[in-house]
């Protein structure tokens, strides 16, 4: 099976890239990690968040750490976040990374 993945660039130039293999949807893997938050002071706080594991993958990791704002009777959170999963030579996907800021609000109820 093949499959076509396209996406824009800078300056809008086309990207584009072509793919083979099983299109099996299934990676079974072991994680550990730490999740956690550290208080700055009543409003505000920084949350992180790091795991690692194996399995099917070769290695998988993340990591995401930012600052947030609590309300009321909600938090605003601006993080940043990387993701990197190495996948064995025979699957379809070499390696997926996937970093970037996120924008993100918690609510109490």
């Amino acid at each position: 099976m093949k499959a076509d993945l396209s996406s824009t660039g800078l300056l809008g130039r086309p990207l584009g890239r072509e793919i083979e293999g099983n299109p099996s949807g299934h990676v079974w893997d072991g994680i550990v990690g730490v999740r956690g938050k550290i208080n700055l002071n009543d409003k505000w706080y920084m949350p992180y968040n790091a795991d690692v594991g194996t399995g099917q993958s070769d290695l998988t990791w993340q990591a995401q750490l930012g600052v947030g704002y609590k309300f009321k009777y909600a938090d605003v959170l601006l993080t940043y976040r990387y993701l990197d999963y190495e996948f064995d030579s025979d699957s379809a996907l070499d390696d997926l990374t996937v970093k970037g800021p996120q924008l993100g609000a918690k609510f109490y109820f």
